[in-house]
């Protein structure tokens, strides 16, 4: 696995993960109004999910390296992690008066709206 590829991969991963989250960020507005704790929560969002597949293509490189039985271990590891990261992040944005929580919590949602897209260009491509 060629570990260009895979963040090479990440990077276009998180720039489809802002742009959605500009299309949110302009759907918030038009239904609401432009305040910053949108703002601030689309970018908290958008940050973290990709922070979390940077973690996942590392994650599944650093598992490539292991032999079967220690690669499931470290996978299901840092599957948990990310999973209390998450909690963690919604907790953070629920606490937060200066994150607008739904702002925050949407681009959850983009993780697979993105993965799809990427597999779709990715299969038209060829």
């Amino acid at each position: 696995m060629n570990s260009n590829s895979v963040y090479k991969d990440a990077i276009r991963f998180s720039a489809l993960v802002f742009l959605l989250g500009l299309v949110e960020f302009i759907a918030f507005c038009v239904f609401l109004s432009p305040r910053t704790d949108i703002l601030i929560g689309v970018i908290y969002g958008c940050a973290f999910v990709s922070l979390n597949f940077f973690y996942l293509a590392f994650s599944v490189k650093k598992s490539v390296e292991k032999d079967e039985k220690r690669a499931k271990a470290y996978m299901s590891s840092g599957y948990t992690l990310r999973m209390l990261l998450t909690a963690v992040m919604v907790v953070i944005a629920a606490k937060v008066e200066w994150i607008h929580i739904w702002a925050a919590i949407i681009p959850l949602l983009f993780q697979r709206i993105a993965v799809h897209i990427l597999s779709f260009i990715y299969a038209h491509k060829k």
